[in-house]
């Protein structure tokens, strides 16, 4: 239930992020429901890339972390959403990232978005 929370918020985050960045667009436009669940899909994709790579990521960029007082941390979050969208891409689900600075935009988006909603959520379903 907690995977399926995290995959809904992160589906939402996408959402606005379509919504408020250009260059970021959406696959497949169709109805609502259509449109609902391939950012569900991307938002899950989009867990499953932050779980598995951004940890190694984030243990081999600490001396940009250091050297940039933390901005790096907006270099990695760009680089997971392209990722998840290079991944969405060829099962026509999810988003489209044009450039780096819509991913840079994005990602700095999406981090906003997952901090406030963490401080409204229950404590089981909060990122740990």
């Amino acid at each position: 239930m907690r995977y399926l929370v995290r995959a809904a918020i992160n589906a939402l985050g996408l959402w606005l992020c379509v919504f408020f960045v250009p260059g970021i667009s959406q696959h497949g436009l169709g109805n609502n429901r259509d449109i609902a669940l391939y950012l569900l899909a991307a938002g899950a994709v989009l867990g499953v890339v932050n779980c598995l790579v951004r940890p190694i990521l984030v243990i081999l960029s600490i001396p940009l972390y250091i050297l940039t007082l933390g901005l790096f941390f907006l270099i990695v979050n760009a680089a997971m959403l392209k990722l998840t969208a290079a991944l969405t891409a060829g099962f026509d689900i999810g988003v489209t990232v044009s450039t780096w600075a819509a991913a840079i935009m994005g990602g700095a988006l999406l981090s906003l978005f997952n901090t406030f909603t963490d401080a409204m959520l229950p404590e089981e379903y909060r990122r740990r």
